[in-house]
């Protein structure tokens, strides 16, 4: 009678798992980029819709709303003045903010107009940098990449 072997050897099983790793470590900083630069396009999505969240509760509900930075915390809020209850956003980590709003805050007045214009940057940590710029009196903005 003879035995079968069947499977593959030690040596073969060794031989695939260093392919596999080579092309690991070739497409893994590639990954690593694409996943910041979705994270930073996203962080941009979330702040522009909630500047437009502002806008429309202000005017809606006839009352101030006010988005502040916390650069220091790494994450801002969005608060309805009428209201103690605050949505809190973070930053994702290694990003940058920074803002030329008086206190670091967005006002918008019960028109839904913004009370300051001003420009908010965002530094990737890969030095890539996005301004979106927010003009005075129509509420409205812009995403720049700088």
């Amino acid at each position: 009678m003879k035995i079968r072997n069947s499977g593959f050897s030690l040596i073969e099983v060794l031989l695939v798992l260093a392919i596999f790793g080579g092309m690991l470590c070739i497409a893994l900083p590639s990954v690593v980029h694409t996943f910041r630069h979705m994270q930073g396009e996203q962080f941009i999505d979330m702040l522009g819709a909630d500047i437009y969240l502002a806008a429309n509760e202000a005017l809606s509900y006839r009352g101030q709303v006010r988005i502040v930075f916390y650069p220091q915390s790494e994450f801002y809020t969005v608060q309805r003045m009428w209201e103690l209850k605050k949505k809190k956003v973070m930053i994702p980590a290694g990003f940058s903010v920074t803002n030329n709003f008086r206190n670091g805050t967005i006002i918008f007045n019960e028109l839904g107009h913004v009370i300051q214009a001003g420009t908010i940057s965002i530094v990737y940590p890969n030095s890539m940098k996005k301004k979106v710029t927010v003009y005075m009196a129509s509420g409205r903005f812009s995403v720049n990449t700088e």
